[in-house]
């Protein structure tokens, strides 16, 4: 795999925690600059499109290479995620949404079907991938191609004046569960069954197999917890629940079949790695955990109205799950150095960073529930998260592999 792909994952990623910094850093400095709203579009794209799309990508690529036909196709579509990524987290800051960050975030959206259909069929090819990781990609492209339904729809939204209605939120919640939920959260699950594989450490293929396809199925009824403010009624509710339930089941047997493998993985990976893993699967466990809460219409409603619990959930899935775990796999498949010290560093100094921010938004979250406290210095705090998490991904990059170009 080019070398150059991984440096070009880090400097999206650190645009993502520079521009997650200055949203920090408004309520301090001048606000003459860029408006906040276009400083927040470019940083939640360049987030999820740009970051964790393209770190996802280099890591199956990574994967594949040796047995790869296709490399130059491969390499061609990786700079083209990379280009219109960082061209669309422009536009957003130069205009906020208007025509060239539509425009952009259009041509994205064409970009990821051409990488949906060039990964099915390098699936197709590849002999050495167990079934249930064939499963888990091929769910993820297809949650991937569902979560663009929700950007047309907005589109079509504002052009017809109905911007302020509640199916423009329902979208942009129906692009949100699809692409995190689904997408990212299956592809990264089915490329670490590749590497458990690769790597000759049995795990629980019926277990794993069946939480693949309880996970899945629930997938589609759970979108209506995220939506159950609009009332769509009894029946919705029901369905809702039941994706819930199913959702956490399915996320618990998947649980327990990474963990029938964990004792032969402390002894065929480094100490770190091993860490890391643990760390992943409690962060997942407790996104998974959360989304129980949403059963309980009060508590739903609760949740919906408050800002920072919504932001703590958003940071706990993207940055606790889908980021951190993509920095450990970068680890298990030779892209990071575990064996420098300055991995261990940066695990420990964006753990810190992570988990302080989360802590400041639940308990902003939980002040606004009860009002019987106040969360002192929380702006600071928030602040120094954010820094936190920015210097991990520089010591994270300083510690790149002189073969990650294998």
């Amino acid at each position: 795999m080019p070398r150059r792909f991984i440096h070009l994952a880090f400097f999206l990623f650190i645009l993502t925690a520079l521009s997650g910094l200055w949203l920090r850093l408004v309520p301090f400095v001048d606000s003459t600059g860029l408006p906040y709203d276009h400083i927040l579009h470019g940083h939640s794209h360049i987030a999820i499109l740009g970051w964790a799309f393209f770190g996802v990508y280099i890591t199956l690529l990574k994967l594949l290479w040796p047995s790869l036909q296709e490399k130059k196709h491969a390499t061609l579509l990786g700079l083209v995620i990379f280009s219109v990524s960082l061209v669309m987290f422009l536009a957003f800051l130069y205009e906020g949404y208007a025509m060239y960050s539509i425009i952009m975030s259009t041509l994205h959206i064409f970009v990821e079907y051409w990488a949906i259909v060039f990964i099915f069929k390098q699936l197709r090819k590849q002999k050495d991938i167990p079934k249930v990781s064939q499963f888990m990609i091929k769910g993820a492209l297809l949650s991937l191609f569902l979560s663009s339904i929700g950007p047309f729809a907005l589109g079509y939204l504002g052009a017809t004046g109905l911007k302020d209605s509640p199916f423009f939120d329902m979208s942009i919640y129906f692009f949100l569960h699809f692409q995190y939920n689904g997408f990212l959260t299956l592809f990264l699950l089915g490329l670490f069954f590749i590497i458990l594989h690769r790597s000759k450490i049995p795990f629980s293929k019926e277990i794993s197999r069946t939480g693949f396809w309880l996970y899945l199925i629930s997938l589609f009824p759970w979108y209506l917890s995220s939506i159950m403010w609009t009332g769509l009624g009894s029946f919705a509710k029901l369905l809702a629940t039941l994706g819930t339930i199913g959702q956490f089941i399915g996320m618990v047997l998947i649980f327990i079949a990474i963990s029938s493998a964990f004792k032969e993985m402390r002894k065929k990976f480094a100490p770190i790695i091993s860490f890391g893993v643990v760390f992943s699967l409690i962060f997942l466990i407790a996104k998974s955990s959360m989304e129980l809460g949403l059963i309980s219409n009060e508590l739903s409603a609760l949740v919906f109205d408050t800002r920072s619990v919504i932001i703590g959930y958003l940071h706990l899935t993207l940055l606790g799950f889908i980021s951190f775990f993509i920095f450990v796999q970068f680890q298990m498949v030779n892209l990071l150095q575990v064996a420098h010290q300055r991995s261990m560093y940066g695990m420990v100094i964006f753990l810190a960073g992570f988990l302080l921010n989360e802590l400041i938004l639940f308990l902003q979250g939980l002040s606004s529930w009860t009002g019987t406290f106040t969360v002192p210095y929380s702006f600071e705090l928030l602040v120094l998260a954010s820094i936190l998490l920015s210097l991990a991904i520089l010591i994270y990059w300083s510690s790149l592999t002189r073969k990650a170009s294998g």
